[in-house]
């Protein structure tokens, strides 16, 4: 019978973090040997899987393991990514593909984003699977390549797996974490799982303008035209409101809170004026929850002191809820800019996912592995403000979760894409066990 290895599963994903999966918004200028070469892990580090499962590689980075179970009617995914984002920011007081170990901690990039839930995955079927367990349903394990830069393999595999008619009906992918110090109104240890994932769209404003010698300037140059555009964004947000995914996570807190705060949290339409009136004060985290969000991430102009730009241009990021579309949202956009010489361009959006249901069986099932592993930590559903691969599995699937099951304090989740990022062998090793008990629900 095959036992489970603390040292193999370090060494595995210590192999993984030295992997320099970096995605690039080109994808002709991402290093494909490098994508070839976790691939390759995977099938030489798990021999169990590879003689079990049915292997297909997804273009242009993926891979889908199929684990064959009693049933093929309710099967389930269980996502993560392999890229990372590359690590050249200053503080790294190591090798961040190095995978050192100091302190009980394994440094690396994409040690908690999100190599060290693929590794235990990986693990944990493997041990499962060697000790002569079959899912009851069939089992995907999906592992795409270019999350961070929203490329396209996650699709493929969704769509792959559509045109199979494989209808999942239980979707796990990266999102929310045990959170040590709670949220608003809870204070204590609480796993947050998303439910749903807010939209993304980019806009381009333009405007053209009187170009020239800089010393003799119009009243408004170009660039200053932009510049009260945003202005006026900032100073004009879109209106805070509760959305589904919100209303539900009030709903089940009220189930967790102290008896003399249970009413307020189960009334959240009753107290909805205050709620919003309070959103900005709450935090950026929880405004984002019941804001859609604009943010000024471009400006462009001349490059020259003494020159007058012809045109300048200013980059939008905006993060939509439930109900807004990226078209609607370019309207909303011209109506707060008030300049009709500024132009707003789309140039690439996606809507918000719909909401996965929680009065289910599925969502039954995570509450109860999670609380397992945590000691009856309460579970409380979200709207995630980012976004992950797993938006496109909602189109197939009405229980789509973003849970990434690990304890991570602020410190930890701050290193996410920034320096020094790192996960600790104990909560590595927990993680693996979260799966094992999860597949035996599966």
């Amino acid at each position: 019978m095959m036992k489970i290895s603390r040292k193999k599963i370090v060494d595995d994903f210590r192999a993984m973090i030295r992997i320099k999966t970096i995605s690039k918004d080109d994808i002709r200028k991402m290093d494909m040997g490098e994508f070839a070469a976790f691939r390759k892990l995977l099938s030489d580090r798990f021999p169990v899987i590879k003689e079990m499962a049915e292997v297909q590689v997804i273009p242009p980075t993926g891979i889908l393991f199929k684990i064959k179970g009693e049933s093929a009617d309710a099967p389930s995914v269980l996502m993560a990514h392999m890229d990372v984002v590359p690590a050249d920011q200053e503080g790294w007081t190591c090798d961040p593909f190095g995978a050192e170990i100091k302190d009980g901690r394994i440094y690396g990039r994409g040690t908690l984003d999100t190599k060290g839930t693929l590794c235990a995955i990986m693990e944990a079927v493997e041990y499962s699977l060697g000790r002569g367990w079959k899912p009851k349903n069939d089992l995907y394990l999906s592992f795409g390549g270019e999350e961070e830069v929203s490329g396209e393999t996650a699709g493929n595999i969704a769509e792959w797996l559509g045109k199979a008619g494989v209808r999942p009906a239980f979707v796990l992918d990266e999102g929310g974490a045990v959170i040590p110090e709670g949220v608003p109104g809870l204070k204590r240890k609480t796993a947050m799982v998303g439910i749903a994932e807010k939209g993304t769209a980019n806009y381009m404003l333009s405007v053209r303008g009187q170009g020239g010698h800089a010393s003799t300037p119009p009243r408004h140059t170009a660039i200053g035209k932009l510049a009260k555009a945003a202005v006026r964004l900032e100073e004009h947000p879109f209106p805070a409101r509760l959305t589904t995914p919100v209303r539900l996570m009030f709903r089940e807190i009220a189930k967790e809170v102290p008896v003399y705060e249970r009413a307020a949290f189960a009334n959240a339409n009753l107290l909805e004026p205050a709620i919003k009136t309070m959103a900005s004060a709450l935090g950026p985290t929880f405004n984002a929850m019941v804001r859609t969000t604009t943010a000024v991430v471009i400006f462009e102009g001349r490059s020259a002191f003494n020159v007058l730009p012809d045109r300048a241009a200013m980059g939008v990021n905006v993060r939509m809820l439930e109900g807004d579309t990226p078209e609607s949202v370019r309207g909303e956009l011209m109506r707060r800019v008030k300049d009709p010489e500024i132009e707003v361009d789309l140039i690439a959006g996606t809507p918000p996912t719909s909401v996965s249901e929680i009065d289910c069986r599925e969502w039954e099932m995570l509450k109860k592995v999670i609380r397992k592993v945590w000691k009856d930590v309460p579970v409380g559903p979200y709207q995630l403000n980012g976004g992950t691969d797993s938006r496109f599995f909602s189109e197939i699937s009405n229980h789509v979760y973003r849970f990434t099951p690990m304890e991570m304090t602020a410190k930890e989740r701050a290193t996410v894409h920034g320096a020094n990022e790192s996960i600790s062998v104990k909560n590595l090793l927990k993680t693996v066990l979260f799966y094992r008990l999860l597949l035996e629900e599966l």
